[in-house]
């Protein structure tokens, strides 16, 4: 019996490793119409940087949106305001502390 079982499972298995063939493909139609223009322009952020010590204020322009904002170095906590503002409050007082806020168009 273990035999038969045995040698019905390897003819199943070698029946299902059956090569399929797939025909060639051939040659490339004419290139279709042009669709329609998009939208102009695209996304620009500006970047707006400073040097902070104490608390300090950082702000986008008028028309424009805070994207994100971050320190490089000694960490801190960023007060969001109205008006696309941004407040740094570092950590430790005194330690040089790069603010950089990432603005985009409204």
């Amino acid at each position: 019996m273990p035999v038969c079982f045995f040698a019905l499972l390897i003819a199943l298995t070698l029946a299902a490793c059956e090569k399929n063939e797939v025909a060639s493909q051939g040659p490339r139609g004419p290139a279709g119409p042009p669709g329609p223009a998009g939208p102009p322009g695209g996304t620009i952020i500006h970047f707006i940087d400073g040097e902070c010590r104490q608390i300090c204020t950082v702000a986008c322009e008028a028309n424009e949106r805070i994207l994100n904002a971050f320190a490089i170095g000694p960490t801190g906590t960023f007060v969001f305001e109205e008006n696309n503002r941004a407040t740094f409050l570092p950590q430790r007082q005194g330690a040089s502390v790069k603010v950089v806020l990432a603005c985009t168009q409204n």
